[in-house]
């Protein structure tokens, strides 16, 4: 008997999708690049950098170029808790569940069969891989913007609407599916 398998879990684990195996690997790539830009950035740009902008995109203060390192830096965490949380997500799920905020998902996985669990969880996780890609390359975006901005002197003519309709656009997006996903798992049981 395999050992991850046990009555006692709420699910049993399963391997990732082939989607979710896609978004985890671009979840990955998606953090060497912004290393590799805020890196390429700091080898390429000038020693003083503009480091802030007004609303029309032009540099309103400089510093100095060391702030394209800590810009992955300060964006690194994101990918990398997703994938951490993707890895462990039977263990999440099965000995810290009240860290899971997913009422839908525990009301009904009791009624679900014990072999079919394993695959709810999985595409509970694969739309999380799928905001982490998502809000990833955002950031990623909004990096090249900045690097576009100390490059040509003023930000991308893009950005600032970038900047704030993105975030609002993903997260509807995304509780629309959950809730979409929800109901799935309501019929299912």
């Amino acid at each position: 008997m395999n050992p991850a398998v046990n009555s006692n879990n709420l699910a049993n684990p399963e391997p990732l999708s082939f989607k979710g195996r896609i978004m985890a690997l671009s979840l990955l790539m998606l953090l060497i690049t912004m290393w590799v830009l805020g890196i390429h950035a700091y080898l390429t740009l000038p020693d003083m950098v503009p480091t802030h902008f007004d609303a029309q995109g032009r540099p309103t203060s400089y510093g100095k170029k060391e702030v394209y390192l800590i810009l992955p830096l300060a964006f690194s965490p994101l990918p990398a808790i997703f994938l951490v949380i993707t890895r462990y997500r039977f263990t999440l799920i099965n000995k810290y569940p009240y860290l899971i905020n997913l009422p839908a998902f525990f009301a009904n996985i009791h009624r679900i069969p014990s072999e079919q669990r394993g695959l709810w969880v999985n595409r509970y996780f694969d739309a999380l891989l799928a905001l982490g890609v998502t809000l990833s390359a955002y950031m990623l975006l909004l990096e090249w913007g900045i690097y576009e901005g100390a490059l040509h002197g003023s930000l991308p003519s893009w950005f600032n609407l970038t900047a704030v309709i993105t975030p609002f656009a993903v997260i509807l997006i995304f509780l629309y599916y959950m809730r979409k996903l929800s109901r799935e798992i309501e019929a299912a049981t």
